[in-house]
């Protein structure tokens, strides 16, 4: 239930809100920890104190009880969490102006009445670069034009977590790349897919940002490594190969392969090592014939102000449906 709250307060309220296990609830009084679980939660800048409704719901004169006690301890304000909640019960806790969240999405939070243009203005904030996860999604949607996915369904393709998986394609979505209908079994699950192309590839390769974190130099391939840079290029189109392999892994493989890294310049000037990409994402997500796809490599190359190089990436990708100059 947690889970689904806050996914629901971060894309209508807040995309920064975090909530976590509040780590002093020894303080409250059993009883109270017997009914409610306590999370610290943090919206549009406020403490709060999120108790989520654990058993038969108390009276509204039990509630008010409660809550008064809590904010007494915690000295911040308190939301009140429930899976599901009567019509009745619901005006009876406006009436009384007691904040809550109800899991199907509905909410009162009297406390930031005064916030919600703020949080408006944050929804509809402009998206200049693509976050790591948006890129892997916006990748995902290329290579995948007709795919119609929900969001449980993309996190376990993208190996994402719920969260993860929610803020990549709440990124499309605010940048215009992704639309989505309401449906599935439940009636309420979001069904995300792309815009035609050529839009997707137009709109969206503004956002883009290089995948390569940073560049090192090695004596061996690692194991996996795929062709990179000008080495991946120069498959791809006329430009002429590099003298040297350039190859790319996912950076946090790094730790796990065993081969030599040099650091001398002068070594690195005079001897034809291979140069090693550590990328963000891990580059086989997309891999085309063992090398980095072709998306991805246009962003790690974009800037090179070489005309050679921007002639060749134009070259390779005039060939894709997507794409158009």
């Amino acid at each position: 239930m947690i889970i689904a709250a806050e996914l629901y307060l971060k894309e209508n309220i807040d995309e920064q809100l975090t909530v976590k296990t509040w780590d002093k609830k020894n303080h409250f009084p059993l009883f109270l920890r017997n009914n409610y679980r306590f999370y610290d939660m943090k919206i549009l800048e406020t403490q709060c104190v999120l108790m989520e409704v654990l058993h038969e719901t108390p009276n509204i004169d039990q509630v008010q009880k409660h809550i008064k006690q809590i904010k007494n301890i915690a000295e911040c304000q308190v939301v009140l969490l429930y899976k599901d909640l009567s019509r009745y019960r619901r005006r009876s806790l406006i009436e009384k102006r007691i904040a809550f969240v109800i899991e199907d999405g509905q909410m009162y939070l009297p406390f930031l009445g005064l916030d919600l243009k703020k949080a408006q203005e944050q929804a509809q904030q402009e998206v200049k670069r693509f976050t790591t996860p948006a890129q892997i999604a916006y990748l995902y949607f290329l290579y995948h034009k007709d795919e119609v996915v929900n969001m449980t369904r993309f996190a376990e393709k993208m190996g994402f977590n719920y969260m993860t998986a929610s803020r990549a394609l709440n990124e499309l979505y605010h940048a215009n790349l992704i639309t989505y209908e309401v449906g599935g079994k439940t009636g309420r699950s979001k069904e995300y897919k792309r815009i035609p192309d050529p839009d997707y590839f137009l709109n969206g390769r503004k956002y883009l940002k290089t995948p390569v974190r940073k560049t090192i130099y090695t004596r061996t391939k690692p194991l996996g490594a795929l062709n990179a840079g000008l080495d991946a290029l120069s498959r791809l189109s006329m430009i002429n190969t590099p003298d040297h392999p350039v190859m790319a892994i996912d950076r946090k493989q790094l730790n796990e392969e065993q081969f030599e890294i040099v650091r001398n310049k002068d070594l690195i000037k005079d001897t034809k090592l291979v140069e090693l990409q550590l990328w963000d994402y891990d580059p086989k997500f997309f891999a085309e014939n063992q090398h980095v796809d072709l998306l991805s490599l246009y962003a790690s190359l974009r800037e090179d102000t070489d005309e050679r190089v921007e002639q060749a990436l134009e070259e390779a990708l005039r060939g894709e449906l997507w794409y158009t100059d």
